[in-house]
């Protein structure tokens, strides 16, 4: 139990603390010393009611980032010349799509899932039929290779 308590006494920094806590920085309370493991499990533990707002804030600021950054990466496939809708054969919709995924990582850095995710903004009929087939091909035993299993 000294070994737990022990670990406990870490110090930590606010940074680190506002992150476990999934808050921001700036909601995380001043201490006359620094922050320790302890503090922040305390604080998850007890679960007031201003971390709850704080963490309700910051989830929906995080949101809010998320829908900007994926609106302006949708606008970004017009703005490179992806701006054909939903059309032909899914093998054909999902050449095209994934071309216009792989442009749009090299031209803007964004990674493969913020990539996909306006994907699907753009042609959530193309995004959702693809899903749909992968997902019959692994019920039927087809692995991700193309091979049965």
């Amino acid at each position: 139990m000294a070994a737990k308590a022990h670990k406990l006494d870490k110090v930590v920094k606010p940074s680190w603390a506002a992150r476990v806590l999934c808050i921001d920085h700036s909601d995380l309370p001043k201490l006359d010393r620094p922050w320790t493991k302890g503090d922040v499990r305390e604080l998850r533990d007890s679960n007031p009611a201003w971390l709850t707002e704080a963490r309700q804030r910051y989830a929906t600021r995080r949101q809010q980032e998320s829908e900007t950054r994926m609106a302006e990466l949708a606008a970004e496939f017009a703005r490179l010349g992806y701006d054909e809708p939903d059309q032909g054969t899914l093998d054909q919709a999902m050449h095209y799509i994934d071309g216009a995924r792989t442009h749009l990582m090299i031209a803007t850095d964004c990674s493969e899932t913020e990539a996909d995710r306006a994907a699907w903004r753009v042609w959530p009929k193309s995004m959702a039929a693809e899903d749909a087939d992968h997902e019959n091909q692994l019920n039927r035993g087809v692995s991700e290779t193309g091979w049965r299993s």
